[in-house]
């Protein structure tokens, strides 16, 4: 049996995300997590620039699919992937550099199987910073319980043999219009532990 180098892999669905991906790349290769980690991009079928700008970054492993929906993009990625620990974020998200330790650092206990992180807002807008009120308030609110039933895959991480029991994520969303929450909830139902960080 051979053991897998990596572990964690981190996986970013991109459709035409030619305007922010270099941006995310860029964070998930400065992160100060210690251990063996892959990034894997997924192009869901990009009419713009997503591609080559993505061939610019070496480290990053490149997967292409024609336009099928993020739903589909993940689970290509998580089928090929090599890390025991599933992490998912967005193109357009950019990653502090303490994200992926926080994210993977619940998995020390082992009953453990999915973590929801969390994200700030860059946006000037006034309808964008109220939307982060109310997630900042979610935030609160699951700070106060010990376990969860939701988790948003632009912050994501999952036990790779659960995630695979579970068939990931439902292929049947064609666009990103809650096949997160349903995979949460389906894991959460089943009796498994998801945890806020």
């Amino acid at each position: 049996i051979q053991k897998s180098k990596y572990n964690a892999s981190v996986i970013v669905p991109a459709y035409n995300s030619a305007s922010t991906i270099a941006e995310c790349l860029q964070s998930l290769l400065k992160q100060d997590y210690s251990g063996n980690y892959e990034i894997i991009v997924v192009d869901d079928g990009s009419s713009d620039n997503t591609v080559k700008t993505i061939k610019n970054f070496e480290k990053a492993r490149l997967i292409k699919q024609r336009h099928l929906g993020p739903a589909i993009a993940r689970n290509k990625g998580a089928k090929l992937a090599k890390g025991k620990l599933l992490v998912f974020t967005d193109s357009d998200c950019v990653a502090k550099t303490n994200w992926l330790k926080e994210m993977l650092k619940p998995f020390k206990d082992p009953t453990i199987v999915g973590v929801q992180g969390r994200y700030l807002t860059k946006q000037k807008e006034l309808s964008a910073r109220f939307a982060q009120l109310e997630i900042e308030d979610r935030y609160v609110r699951m700070k106060r319980h010990h376990f969860i039933d939701f988790v948003g895959s632009y912050s994501a991480a999952y036990r790779r043999e659960i995630f695979k029991e579970f068939r990931g994520f439902d292929e049947s969303f064609p666009m990103a219009s809650g096949e997160d929450p349903e995979l949460s909830y389906r894991i959460s139902v089943a009796g498994y532990k998801l945890v806020f960080n």
